[in-house]
This record gives C-alpha cells, structure tokens and sequence, in this order.
C-alpha cells in the first residue's frame, strides 16, 4: 500500500493505493467520525485484481482540517480523488460516503458503478434528522470530543468508550465489532475536526442531497434494519427505487448500520461487494 498526498485547493487530503495500477479502479469513502483504514479489510480482498484506493475526507484521518464541512466540499475531496485516478471510476461508499457516491453517480461521468452501504439518504428532510438516533450519537460524541480535545486522555480512553457502549443488536458495541475496526474508529475520532459532527453541519449536508435525482450508472445498496441502527429505511427504500427503478436494494436482517465492521456480517458485505464489482 502506497499513502498519497492530494491538493483539493488549500486542503491536503490523505489517501492510498494498492492493487495493480493497469487493474479497474475502486475508490472507497469512509462515513462521518471514522477514516480511510476502516476499509482495510475489504482492501486485502481485492488488492490482487483492482486498484484499490481509499481517501480521507476534510477534517478526517490524516487529511487537513477545512473551513467548511458542507456537502460540496466533500464532493470535491472525493472528485480530487478521481482526477488522481484518471479514469472512470467504482466508488464504494458507506454512511456519508455513500451519499457523496451516489451524488457523484448523479452527475460525474467518471463513475463506472456505485456501491452504497447504509446511506442516510434521506435524512436531510424535515424532522427526519433530529428524530434519527444519528443526530444523538453525533451529539453525544461531539461532546466528549470537545473535551477530550482540550484535555487529552489516554488512548485507552477513546476505545473503551467505543467498545463498551450500548448496542441495538444486544449487549455492547465491542461483542459487534471487531477489535480492529474499533482501534482503527478510536483512532479516527482522536484526530477527527469536531467541528464536522455538528449537528446543523451535518443535517445540512443530508439536506443538500437532490433525492430526486435518479442515478445515472449501475448502483447496488445494502442496508441495515432501522430498529438496530440502520439509516435506509423500508420507506427510504421505496422513494429511492420510485426515482431508480433499476436500483438493487439488499437488506441484512438483524443487522445495523456498518455491516462491512460487523462480526456477523462482513463476510456476506465482502461477497456481495465482489459479486457487484465484477458484474460491472
């Protein structure tokens, strides 16, 4: 794996590449609070047939901090992106990545496919947000991270208040997700800018999304239950499929909002991701 450094004007933004160069492009997009390694796993299942790459978004991992942390700016970290590939594009996203891929897939001619995990797709619209328990979350989260950016504690800190959460499926956050995707979030939300988990940053950003708009290239999403945390809802789904009619929509029972970090179901994410990328 290769780290690369990408100018999105004044904003350096940290990302990587692995997997033959000559080999179809994969570009991977983290959602709010985590960063690029929370891909790592999925990368060591393609790397030996696609080019694999995986970039930080403003005011994430390694990348600088911005200005602004609206829906556009995004975008433009994720077209930075595809300028350094050089060539049409699968982008596989997740959470807020999969709504900037799927706003890409809208409008960019440079996207061959989208692969979109658990949009918040429509949250944006009025009510839907504050009443999500994403807008909770965030703020419980932004609140710690003020403090603790101010007075920084132990590492160990920032994993076990990860770990030992409550979880919708049961039990605590840890018997969900492996030790590793925890490491790898504990480590992002030490570095993330706060400021991006706001609540009006991020509500504004969903409510940017043109929901309307169908997709404009091969899509396939999968989604969690809403009862255990998902964001895509079985009304969410049916809007999305009355503008796309040729959408895949995959649902995972008894699943939450990251399956590709779940112990139960990222196997299933993995094949469902290579069986989409090698149709396309």
């Amino acid at each position: 794996m290769t780290d690369l450094t990408l100018a999105n004007g004044n904003v350096r933004l940290a990302a990587s590449v692995d997997g033959p160069m000559d080999a179809v492009p994969v570009l991977f997009l983290h959602g709010a609070s985590v960063s690029r390694d929370t891909w790592d796993e999925t990368r060591q299942r393609l790397i030996d047939r696609y080019c694999v790459w995986t970039l930080d978004f403003r005011g994430h991992g390694h990348s600088d901090r911005a200005p602004n942390y609206d829906l556009a700016g995004y975008i433009s970290d994720a077209e930075t992106a595809l300028a350094a590939i050089g060539r049409p594009a699968i982008v596989v996203g997740h959470s807020l990545g999969a709504c900037v891929a799927g706003v890409l897939s809208q409008t960019n001619p440079n996207i061959r496919a989208v692969f979109l995990e658990d949009p918040p797709w429509f949250l944006g619209r009025l009510e839907e947000w504050s009443n999500s328990i994403f807008s909770k979350l965030f703020s419980l989260l932004l609140l710690r991270l003020t403090k603790w950016q101010q007075e920084p504690p132990p590492f160990t800190t920032y994993v076990e208040f990860l770990s030992n959460g409550p979880d919708r499926l049961g039990g605590v956050v840890k018997d969900h997700i492996s030790a590793r995707h925890l490491l790898s979030h504990a480590s992002a939300i030490q570095r993330v800018d706060p400021r991006c988990l706001r609540d009006d940053c991020l509500k504004e950003a969903l409510s940017s999304i043109s929901t309307e708009r169908p997709f404009l290239c091969p899509a396939k999403l999968v989604r969690g239950e809403e009862r255990f945390g998902g964001a895509f809802s079985d009304e969410h789904a049916g809007s999305l499929l009355a503008t796309n009619p040729h959408l895949e929509v995959v649902q995972y029972k008894q699943c939450g909002h990251h399956p590709h970090r779940m112990l139960g179901f990222e196997q299933r994410f993995f094949d469902d991701l290579e069986d989409f990328i090698a149709k396309t």
